[in-house]
């Protein structure tokens, strides 16, 4: 970028069965025992016979005893036999055995109780659309845990849990201000699930001065969704603005003021913080130590000044996977030179300088936009004065190819008026923000093909909006997953999501002098970036 900036958490559940090993009896009758034997009559007269001893009594049944664990019941003892009669009466027949009592039902064995969790809530007391949910819970071995939020108990988003954070602490990004939202903690463990009830949480208000874009349509079939991360640039020195997330329905998020204008801002790699940088142009009095770069957290209450750690950087940069942010700065020359700065170190190194880079003997170079190549560990960065997009390796600086520069290495396709955002979709695959400021037509979407064996590079599609949109200063393009393509009219404060055929789908636009800067669209607030 070229010019001076123009004016402007609680339930916990649990479950108890007890149950010891009881006893159940069996109850069992026994036999009569016999009778002693009649004494014999005295000779002569016949003795009448014996009578016959009465029958023995049947013992009673034993009671059944309750369902448990049974034990068996003793057996009566037996009866006697009535004695026989003296040519007599006959023995009685003894009673019958009682039935021993049945065994007693054990009551239910007990169950080991289920996990437990609580939880609270709070939203940050620096951006009141940021919840903070801490939680507690009797899991054992807790493998993982997540937090389903949103306006009805359907949820629809979800928070991951860093077990290694103290009380679980765990930031709720994405909710709209004013609103109450549902929120549920579900912890995994080596016992299974464990789930708190839903609990409300109510967001704060909207900071003074956020305007809403308008979008047209309001809704429309076949959108990327998700979220879009800029911040404000406003053009007037000193007059400050704020980074702020917008969702898909063009609601504030997430804000953070700064007192400068911005340009550049990207979430850590990590998700936990937010990079923030000033425009820092042009090069003039002091602007080379005039680099603005802050790194916030993302519940605002923390905030890491930067600047004099990455001096000169102009425009924006780029998170690696380390976390490592790559950048680009003035030099002592006339060509800015490729940075990086490891904020766990609080080192910074130069890679190259970009006149180095390009072949270049001499003359000015302006560096506007910086990308990292995940597949071959390089950096990618685009020089307004050349029309040039150069690939360097950030182990020597050395360099890789070179488009459409001065000593460009790939024939075919060229363009003219300068480039500044830019969206790599593989190692031979790219998207550039074509300004066109040379040109009398429109601002353009351009992607490139490279044949890395050929060395040459091909056109294979485009978007130009129906209607002149020429701007300048900044730009930026990415292809969403959904193969739709979203182009940041930065300074004309408009972006347009097209489909795969060119078609527009929907269009934002901000109220007069509410330009923005360069964009990075997320489909969720967690976890790396997109590009």
């Amino acid at each position: 970028m070229r010019v001076s900036p123009p004016a402007s958490f609680t339930l916990a559940l649990a479950l108890t069965v007890a149950a010891s090993a009881g006893q159940l009896g069996c109850g069992a009758s026994s036999p009569n025992s016999p009778g002693t034997a009649g004494s014999t009559g005295s000779a002569g007269t016949t003795g009448s016979s014996g009578s016959t001893g009465s029958s023995g009594t049947t013992g009673s049944s034993g009671t059944t005893g309750a369902a448990g664990t049974s034990a068996a019941g003793t057996t009566g003892a037996s009866g006697t036999t009535g004695s026989a009669g003296t040519t007599g009466s006959a023995g009685s027949t003894g009673s019958a055995g009682t039935s021993g009592s049945a065994g007693s039902s054990g009551s239910a064995g007990t169950t080991g109780a289920t996990c437990t969790v609580t939880a609270t809530a709070m939203t940050s007391s620096k951006i009141g659309t940021v919840g903070i949910v801490t939680f507690t819970t009797n899991a054992a071995a807790v493998t993982s845990a997540q937090i389903d939020f949103g306006l009805t108990t359907a949820y629809g988003m979800t928070a991951p849990v860093d077990l290694t954070a103290q009380s679980y602490r765990t930031l709720l990004l994405g909710m709209k201000a004013s609103k109450m939202y549902h929120y549920r903690v579900t912890v995994m463990g080596s016992g299974g699930s464990c789930q708190s009830g839903d609990s409300i949480l109510m967001t704060g208000a909207l900071a003074n001065g956020l305007q809403k874009p308008t979008l047209t349509p309001a809704t429309a079939t076949g959108l990327s969704g998700g979220f879009l991360v800029t911040g404000q640039y406003l053009g007037a020195a000193g007059n400050g603005s704020p980074a702020y997330i917008l969702d898909a329905d063009g609601d504030y998020v997430w804000w953070y003021s700064v007192p400068f204008n911005i340009t550049g801002v990207r979430m850590s790699y990590d998700g936990k913080y937010m990079w923030i940088n000033s425009a820092n142009v042009p090069k003039g009095a002091g602007a080379t130590m005039g680099a603005s770069v802050y790194r916030v957290s993302m519940d605002g209450l923390t905030m890491d000044d930067f600047s004099m750690n990455m001096a000169g950087l102009n425009h924006q940069l780029t998170v690696e996977p380390d976390e490592t942010v790559a950048f680009y700065a003035y030099s002592s020359g006339e060509c800015d030179d490729i940075k990086e700065f490891d904020p766990k170190t609080k080192t910074t190194k130069t890679i190259v300088n970009s006149q180095k880079a390009e072949g270049l003997s001499s003359g000015a170079c302006h560096v506007n936009n910086i990308q990292y190549s995940k597949p071959d560990d390089t950096l990618v960065f685009s020089d307004l004065d050349h029309d040039a997009v150069i690939k360097v390796k950030r182990s020597d600086g050395s360099t890789v190819w070179n488009l459409n520069g001065q000593n460009k290495t790939f024939t075919g396709q060229s363009w003219a008026g300068g480039e500044h955002g830019i969206h790599l979709l593989g190692l031979d695959h790219l998207i550039i923000f074509n300004n066109n400021n040379n040109g009398t037509g429109s601002s353009t979407a351009l992607e490139l093909m490279l044949d890395l064996n050929a060395k040459t590079i091909s056109k294979v599609w485009s978007y130009t909006p129906t209607t002149s949109l020429q701007n300048q200063v900044m730009g930026d393009v990415q292809r969403m997953p959904n193969g739709n393509t979203v182009i940041g009219y930065s300074t004309k404060g408009a972006l347009h999501e097209v489909n795969a055929t060119g078609t527009l789908l929907q269009s934002w636009s901000w109220a007069s002098g509410a330009s923005f800067g360069y964009i990075e669209k997320r489909a969720t607030l967690y976890g790396p970036p997109p590009r």
